[in-house]
């Protein structure tokens, strides 16, 4: 074994101390250990050769990795253990998995002191007791063994079938010849899988008529040609690139293509319903051993719909990071949509979507713990919650007043192929936090499978139990939505993340259980408090350099006016920026400087001076020139806004206090909320075009009109005629034995008035009555006074002459 120190004599230890492992092998006070437990900040320590005393050591793992004679001295490979390839080995030949569990039993008796299915009580054999045998003597020890019993190995064999065992399981002391031949595509390497959907997906996307499968191998082996040229020159690295036509054949059998149905299985397999045999450890993207091994990250529409911050009712977006082991979510983060573009084309009306400062927000929050907001229930804190508060309160402070979601930062990170998640600062990010970027596999829905159904599950159980959910078909979705009541983006993040906090890391998981009690589901912080002791916690606290280092990173020229960034002049007074006004010597960014700022906070940047000495501080942090214009909060999307505006009014891009005062005058009118006066709404998009504003008719009820006089109202004409007349039958009525004649006497309209009334012998306007309306034997009198008739405003008959 080598030693390999850590630091120097009295040098703070670096952050690769971090990576210490469970089963690794240090030097320490003068002794060798083997690392068996993490409990908070403390590490437990047991002899790895015989000392006096032989009791086990606790110990803070700072004081342990500041000592002076700190050293890693051995790693312990990594125990992966695949339970998607337990199939895989339950369709080996009989023989085969008898070979690999007889492997296994002296494998584990090398590195577990004892044989599988021994009492515990019984004392293990002196020639594999690691209290006084080396590991490497215990490779000599069972290679010895063997060859009495009739299997001559040497130890090198012993050690490699320790070290598969170790990282694959029962499936690493499998003859690789056998898997080979049980591989779903026989001798075929996976990448001329890939290229057969590649091709297939090439000749559907440019409209060809399929062929046959003759000319599908020739323009496969074309492209396996021109693609991997340096591979086929070495006949180790071209095997399995290099197929016979027979091979070919029986691949496109495997696969289901035909000469009828090529483009057709294609496009199924596109839409995802066609699934391809599994290759060999292809469910590793979805199988984690501990909190942040694995960790999957996805955006997604929330369907809902919500009030965006220029008063438009918009839908949001939601990106989520989920950790594999625990289903825990551990970052999260809503933001509008695009809504539209002007004309079908040219700028959006409305929304930003997902960038990838957005992406990197919700990797920085699996970091750092989720405080705990005002007026949350008392359920959100993680003290009294299934989570091990104490023991993590201890390793971090952050923890005190935390709301109950674990803090997971992740090892490996799986995205898909958007482009905010293949960004370079996206990228760039994950390498500064020592993230390993994964790209899931294109047209392989198991990549992701767990944040597919994360996604599914939020919609169920969060989104539609909103009053402006939109479902995911639009025949089903309502019809008065807008009208319903609307949460501000603000507003939905805190009741997503209560949600997370209350719902999701607190509802039993079906993929969660324990092997020692298989029939109890468990819930995320259940699992992650089994898990966490695995590996330990460690606080993961960014200081600011860090932080900056984080930001979205754009490259400049300094000028004696400053520099610019999306039209906006930086600058420093007194010249201090003119030590920058040169090239910066790195020729791949043309002699450009680089620059760090946050969208959200853009009225600083920070210039990175990559000449500074060890000992000083390399940022420099340079304002806007005209940030004293802007009392309140601003960010890239409203100055964006301010300068369409500006544009539209006829101004000058280069008028950068014309468009910061538009911005000020943007804020104030996004604070003061929505106005009572239609003329004080802000102005339409300038590239929607508004329809003409018509002059507002005058009110026809002012206040200066004289008060209404009853008198004045001229009556409408009463009928020429009598009642009696409209009908000419003297049938019953229908269903009645009464005649038409009784129905008509018996109106209260057409009772005939007392012999002491008169009756009116005219109109109420003066008009003559015409001759024969009352006297004649149908209506021998006028009515009575009083009684509703055609002459009174709200006779039923007025109302019907309409």
């Amino acid at each position: 074994m080598t030693a390999t120190p850590r630091h120097a004599a009295g040098a703070a230890a670096p952050a690769a101390a971090d990576t210490l492992a469970l089963g690794d092998t240090i030097r320490f006070r003068g002794a060798l250990w083997v690392v068996t437990a993490f409990h908070g900040p403390r590490v437990f320590l047991d002899a790895a050769q015989p000392v006096e005393p032989a009791e086990p050591l606790i110990i803070l793992q700072t004081a342990m990795t500041c000592a002076p004679d700190f050293a890693v001295l051995d790693r312990a490979a990594p125990r992966s253990t695949l339970p998607g390839r337990i199939g895989e080995f339950s369709a080996l030949p009989r023989d085969v998995r008898k070979a690999a569990e007889t492997w296994e039993r002296h494998v584990k008796e090398v590195l577990h002191e004892q044989a599988p299915n021994v009492p515990a009580t019984t004392p293990p054999g002196p020639a594999f007791d690691p209290r006084r045998r080396t590991l490497r003597q215990r490779y000599q020890a069972k290679a010895a063994q063997l060859a009495q019993a009739g299997a001559p190995v040497s130890a090198a064999t012993v050690e490699r079938k320790c070290a598969a065992w170790r990282k694959e399981g029962l499936m690493g002391l499998v003859d690789k010849r056998h898997l080979r031949a049980a591989a779903p595509h026989g001798r075929v390497d996976a990448r001329v899988v890939d290229i057969v959907w590649e091709v297939l997906d090439d000749e559907r996307g440019r409209g060809l008529s399929p062929g046959t499968l003759s000319r599908l191998i020739d323009r496969v082996e074309q492209t396996v040609r021109a693609r991997h040229a340096h591979l086929l020159a070495d006949p180790d690295t071209a095997r399995g690139l290099v197929c016979s036509p027979a091979t070919y054949y029986r691949l496109l059998e495997r696969l289901g293509i035909t000469a009828q149905n090529a483009h057709t299985a294609a496009a199924r397999r596109a839409a995802g319903s066609a699934i391809s045999p599994e290759r060999p450890g292809s469910r590793r993207a979805t199988w984690a051993r501990w909190p942040g091994d694995l960790v999957q990250i996805d955006t997604t529409g929330l369907d809902v719909l919500v009030l965006g911050d220029d008063g438009r009712v918009i839908s949001v977006e939601l990106t989520v990071a989920i950790d594999v082991a625990t289903r825990s979510i551990v970052g999260s983060l809503i933001v509008p949509k695009r809504v539209g573009r002007a004309g079908g084309g040219g700028r959006w009306l409305a929304g930003r979507a997902t960038r990838s400062f957005d992406t990197m927000q919700v990797i920085a929050q699996t970091t750092a713990p989720l405080p705990a907001r005002p007026g949350w229930a008392p359920e959100t804190f993680m003290e009294g919650s299934d989570l091990p508060f104490e023991d993590l309160l201890a390793a971090d402070p952050r923890f005190a007043g935390a709301a109950a979601r674990p803090v997971i930062k992740p090892e490996t990170l799986v995205i898909d192929h958007g482009s905010p998640f293949i960004s370079a600062d996206f990228t760039r990010a994950c390498h500064c936090l020592g993230i390993e970027v994964r790209e899931a596999r294109l047209r392989t829905a198991v990549d992701k499978a767990i944040v597919e159904r994360a996604m599914r599950a939020v919609k169920t159980g969060f989104s539609q139990h909103l009053a402006t959910y939109t479902h995911h078909r639009p025949d089903l979705r309502g019809k008065r939505l807008r009208k319903q009541p609307l949460w501000t983006i603000p507003q939905l993040q805190e009741l997503f993340e209560q949600w997370v906090v209350l719902g999701w890391q607190q509802t039993p998981h079906g993929a969660l259980r324990s092997p020692f009690t298989p029939g109890l589901r468990l819930t995320p912080n259940q699992m992650y408090a089994a898990l966490v002791s695995l590996r330990g916690y460690r606080s993961t606290a960014l200081t600011p350099q860090e932080n900056r280092k984080l930001l979205p990173a754009v490259w400049v020229r300094v000028s004696r006016k400053g520099f610019q960034i999306n039209n906006r002049t930086y600058n420093l007074g007194r010249g201090q920026l003119d030590p920058f006004r040169g090239p910066s010597g790195i020729t791949a960014q043309q002699g450009r400087w680089e620059v760090h700022y946050s969208p959200d906070h853009p009225e600083v940047a920070w210039l990175f001076n990559h000449r500074a000495e060890p000992d000083t501080d390399p940022w420099i942090e340079v304002p806007f020139i005209h940030r004293r214009l802007l009392e309140d909060r601003w960010t890239e999307e409203t100055w964006a806004q301010a300068l369409n505006i500006h544009l539209a009014a006829g101004g000058s891009r280069r008028d950068e206090a014309a468009i910061t005062r538009t911005t000020a005058q943007l804020l104030r009118t996004a604070a003061a909320g929505p106005q009572a006066t239609p003329a004080n709404r802000p102005a339409p998009h300038a590239d929607v075009p508004s329809l003409p504003v018509l002059p507002t008719p005058a009110e026809p009820y002012d206040d200066d009109m004289p008060p209404l006089d009853p008198n004045s109202v001229r009556p409408f004409r009463s009928l020429d005629r009598p009642a009696g007349d409209l009908f000419d039958t003297s049938e019953p009525v229908r269903g009645s034995a009464q005649s038409l004649e009784e129905f008509l006497a018996s109106l209260p309209g057409l009772h005939p008035p007392s012999p002491t009334d008169p009756g009116p012998v005219g109109d109420a306007d003066g008009m003559p009555r015409p001759e024969g309306t009352f006297g004649t034997d149908n209506d021998p009198a006028p009515p009575t006074p009083g009684a509703p008739s055609g002459d009174e405003p709200d006779s039923p008959r007025q109302g019907d002459d309409r």
